[in-house]
């Protein structure tokens, strides 16, 4: 037989028993130690086998938004009754994919709170800094609009962060000011309007009496239209919170602790149902589409998280699409009945419990 050189310093011992039992003991140890490993910070492959006694809750996004379109319709009659006051939403747009958004917002806004002003600033798409700014300014200076919303994207050349930046926080319908945004990030912050899908998210753990307090929870995504915010928002109700992002190592093993999931990757299937703890919250932000040949485009649209292994685990579901994602425009609109009220020196709509908007509403007054 030929021999390689240097491979008698690997080769099983031969001439003593107890040296090849101790090799063979200790060979079985490590890959005892490996799968063990596997089994704990991996996530299994195998489908999820629901339990026969296993209940998950998933709920229907227009269900909850018929709920809180009506709560708005009370609201919107009481300033008009009550204050004389008709709110006005002006959205800004300089994009053609901006404009036919706002096309089809405009068209359930006025179906749901047919009691509230809508309007559209519409700039030329692909408008620069200076034009989208100076717009602003002057929506900023009109005592009869009392909200703006700025349409984003924005073409590449354009300054987002200075056309945030120019929004009065007195009129900034998406909580996304330089003034807004921070204050919703200190402890003791008081924000006159947060971003629409993480308020829209603590909207539906607050109306199922979903506990944040004392919770571990781990949102996925940490973009500042939704990741970041979510996080301050559960922050604010005492809730343990790590946020995950695509650097982060072995993120199934960290999801895995968690009572409370929020995902806002935009990666398709992303969360599966062996990721998640037994019984845990699952909310849903994600928006992707995956093939599908039943449908006439094509495509399907799903989010962030497998619902069919998912629904197997968690207690509760707020999926994509049908979740929060029907939230949005109801959290707009409470977002300038807010701007509204703060400007004729009255006492904000609640907020759920524990939220910075919560925090101010004892003493509101018009500056």
């Amino acid at each position: 037989d030929v021999v390689r050189p240097g491979a008698e310093e690997f080769a099983m011992p031969q001439g003593d028993p107890a040296a090849r039992a101790i090799a063979v003991g200790l060979g079985a140890t490590v890959i005892a130690l490996w799968y063990a490993y596997r089994r704990k910070f991996r996530p299994s492959r195998k489908p999820v086998q629901p339990s026969p006694e296993h209940r998950c809750r998933v709920i229907r996004g227009d269900n909850v938004a018929r709920r809180v379109w009506r709560d708005l319709t009370n609201d919107l009659r009481t300033l008009s009754e009550e204050h004389k006051t008709v709110p006005q939403l002006v959205f800004v747009t300089a994009s053609d994919t901006g404009h036919r958004h706002v096309q089809s917002a405009m068209r359930v806004l006025h179906e749901e709170a047919p009691a509230l002003r809508v309007a559209e600033r519409a700039l030329p798409s692909g408008s620069g800094t200076a034009a989208i700014v100076a717009a602003i300014a002057e929506l900023n200076g009109d005592p009869d609009v009392h909200a703006v919303s700025v349409q984003l994207p924005l073409a590449d050349e354009v300054d987002v962060s200075r056309v945030l930046g120019a929004l009065a926080p007195e009129k900034d319908a998406e909580g996304m000011s330089d003034v807004n945004f921070k204050e919703m990030c200190l402890k003791v912050g008081k924000p006159l309007a947060v971003p629409t899908t993480a308020i829209g998210a603590l909207e539906v753990l607050w109306r199922f009496n979903l506990p944040m307090h004392g919770r571990r929870a781990v949102v996925i995504g940490r973009s500042n239209t939704v990741g970041s915010p979510v996080a301050q928002l559960l922050l604010h109700n005492n809730a343990t919170v790590t946020i995950c992002h695509s650097f982060t190592a072995d993120m199934a093993s960290v999801v895995r602790e968690a009572d409370i999931v929020v995902s806002s990757l935009g990666k398709p299937n992303t969360v599966r149902g062996s990721w998640l703890k037994p019984g845990a919250v699952v909310i849903d932000l994600g928006s992707g589409s995956v093939p599908d040949a039943s449908r006439p485009s094509g495509r399907r649209k799903v989010g962030d998280v497998s619902f069919d292994e998912a629904v197997r685990v968690a207690s509760f579901i707020a999926p994509s699409p049908n979740g929060v994602d029907r939230l949005i425009l109801p959290m707009l609109v409470k977002n300038t009945i807010n701007l509204t009220r703060h400007g004729l020196g009255l006492q904000l709509l609640d907020a759920p419990p524990g939220t910075v908007m919560a925090a101010r509403q004892p003493s509101v007054t018009a500056t």
